[in-house]
């Protein structure tokens, strides 16, 4: 009986040191929820690309993996990027500037944020790089560069 006592007497001390555990750290990144909704769709667009990298790979496809890291994450995959290299600047009509603020969530992001943000564009151009360089072992580690700065940003912050 006396074991039970100080077990219950213990119980909420052992919870209050569990629920400490569980604290999230991460900084809350607050955003309108229109640019939240983007914001997420495009992170979802990453994981789906990285995904799709590592099908292709197991498919011993290098090819398909660079082009799918160039398309779907690496620097300038953005429609703004995509619509200069279609036109060339041959084209006369003038863009909404709403059209290429599509990804205007950048503003609402810390900078400490936005430089994971690049560095995962630069990693998937890297990675690209490697890829067609025919190295599956090299091709795999750059790879990990990708994931790392995914693992990263997710650690360090919340969008709300």
């Amino acid at each position: 009986m006396k074991k039970l006592l100080i077990a219950l007497l213990l119980l909420p001390n052992v919870s209050t040191i569990a629920g400490e555990l569980n604290v999230d750290s991460r900084q809350i990144v607050e955003m309108p929820e229109e640019m939240k909704s983007m914001f997420l769709k495009n992170m979802r667009g990453h994981m789906e690309s990285l995904d799709l990298i590592i099908a292709a790979l197991a498919k011993n496809d290098l090819s398909e993996a660079a082009a799918v890291a160039e398309a779907g994450m690496g620097a300038g995959h953005g429609k703004k990027r995509q619509c200069e290299d279609d036109h060339a600047g041959k084209h006369k009509h003038k863009h909404e500037q709403s059209s290429h603020k599509a990804k205007g969530f950048g503003k609402f992001m810390p900078k400490e944020m936005k430089m994971m943000g690049m560095q995962l564009h630069i990693a998937a151009n890297e990675f690209a790089d490697v890829a067609r360089e025919g190295d599956m072992g090299e091709a795999y580690k750059s790879l990990r560069s990708i994931s790392a700065t995914c693992v990263a940003c997710h650690q360090s912050f919340q969008v709300k």
